[in-house]
């Protein structure tokens, strides 16, 4: 390590590493006496978040494991998106070509047929693709047709990745986007400039080694002039510009080539800005979309999944994993289902293991409006949040879900919570009875809520 770097400044992500995390948390999650006993050793040598604490030391643990898949699933997905470029690029020549007819003699391009076989298939491509995300994300729980298939081409060739993991990795984990699937959005957008900087060379080939002209007559009356007028006008509106006038529209009807140098030096402008515009560019913003996006969940990693906080308790050996910063200490008690347990009890235990210090505390469910409304102004106050104080063997989900969410809707969703989980009075909780509640916080996946156990 560099000389005055700070070691929790190293737990920046790669998509290669988070695949080969996710192997190894699927294959081998154990830790290793050794390994672990080191982690713990810089873990307790620093004060700094837990998130930082987490990814650092997740980081550490794959290093003991064996690894090789992300890279190939990051190799795959970068062969593909050059694959994609350049098979695009030749699809992209070849509309151009294929659009070519002969009218009396002459090579000619139809420009509304044009317009239609470039710019216009793909917006509605776009659209389409748009429609179905949409759809299968918040519907069906998928990605999308498109996505699906390139996700199902990379597995394949990536190889090695169970069904269960790669799902994980491309849908996401929680509330945790999909690194991955951005990854595959990118290969996609890499497909979409490609067949664009296709077009674009292809035509430029074809007005520099052939002759080519230019026409729009029709024998459907909505696809006059009139009309090509107004599309070239909306078109060029984005980037400032004035579209085709009636004159040039006129002089471009034919297909005899007489057409004026004007008249076709002003569709040469403009058809390659319009391919440049709305083509190559809105692909170009989606493909740097993708890779912002990419960095933000690697960035942002939480590890909350229930496998992440099993591993987190092993390779840490400690039950209190949310820290707060500063000097103050004080926290809110919530008595869940009126226990009446007396807080000069429970205070030693509090203060010594999770070093908080109760300031207040009230029961759920008797309350006045009043004293509820001074229970939720006190959890905004309180610099740990609050503790719930809970029976081991009365877990009631649907109860605690909305207790939960009644709090972070009152409280803030930066407000610490911890279940505190006791046995008959104020004793410690039989060990199924806590397993069961330490299950279920951890479904919740909830970065700033856990479940310990009292220990008297």
């Amino acid at each position: 390590m560099p000389a005055g770097k700070n070691k929790w400044s190293l737990d920046k992500w790669s998509l290669e590493e988070l695949v080969d995390f996710e192997v190894a948390v699927q294959q081998s999650p154990t830790v290793d006496p050794e390994i672990g006993r080191q982690i713990r050793s810089e873990l307790r040598a620093g004060d700094y978040t837990d998130l930082s604490k987490r990814r650092w030391g997740f980081q550490q643990w794959l290093r003991s494991k064996k690894r090789g898949s992300g890279a190939r699933v990051v190799a795959v997905t970068r062969f593909g998106a050059l694959a994609l470029l350049l098979g695009t690029f030749l699809l992209g020549v070849g509309v151009i070509r294929g659009l070519v007819t002969e009218v009396k003699g002459v090579g000619a391009l139809n420009i509304w047929v044009m317009l239609a076989g470039t710019i216009g298939i793909q917006w509605v491509i776009l659209m389409v693709g748009l429609v179905t995300f949409l759809l299968a994300r918040y519907w069906i729980g998928g990605m999308g047709w498109l996505k699906d298939v390139v996700s199902s081409l990379v597995r394949r060739f990536a190889g090695k990745v169970s069904p269960d993991t790669w799902k994980s990795l491309i849908q996401g984990k929680g509330r945790q986007p999909s690194a991955l699937g951005w990854r595959l959005t990118r290969m996609l957008q890499v497909g979409g400039v490609g067949f664009n900087l296709g077009l674009i060379a292809g035509l430029f080939g074809l007005l520099w080694f052939t002759e080519i002209n230019f026409y729009w007559e029709s024998s459907l009356s909505q696809f006059g002039g009139e009309s090509l007028g107004r599309v070239t006008r909306f078109l060029a509106a984005v980037w400032g510009g004035s579209g085709l006038t009636d004159d040039q529209i006129t002089g471009l009807k034919d297909v005899s080539g007489e057409t004026g140098d004007e008249n076709w030096t002003a569709f040469f402008h403009f058809i390659f800005v319009a391919l440049l515009v709305w083509g190559l560019l809105p692909r170009l913003l989606l493909w740097g979309l993708a890779i912002w996006k990419e960095r933000g969940v690697l960035k942002g990693l939480e590890f909350q999944d229930l496998e992440h906080r099993k591993l987190w308790r092993e390779l840490s050996r400690v039950e209190r994993a949310v820290s707060m910063e500063g000097m103050k200490d004080g926290v809110v008690l919530l008595d869940v289902g009126g226990l009446s347990v007396d807080v000069a009890e429970l205070r030693p235990f509090l203060l010594q293991s999770l070093r908080v210090n109760p300031e207040k505390s009230f029961s759920v469910g008797v309350l006045d409006a009043g004293e509820e409304r001074e229970a939720w102004e006190a959890m905004k106050a309180a610099p740990c949040g609050v503790v719930m104080l809970v029976e081991g063997w009365s877990l009631s989900p649907k109860q605690m879900i909305a207790l939960i969410e009644r709090i972070r809707r009152e409280a803030g969703e930066e407000t610490v919570l911890r279940v505190l989980v006791l046995g008959d009075g104020v004793a410690a909780p039989d060990e199924g009875d806590f397993a069961t509640w330490q299950e279920f916080i951890d479904g919740l996946r909830d970065p700033r809520l856990e479940c310990v156990a009292y220990k008297g």
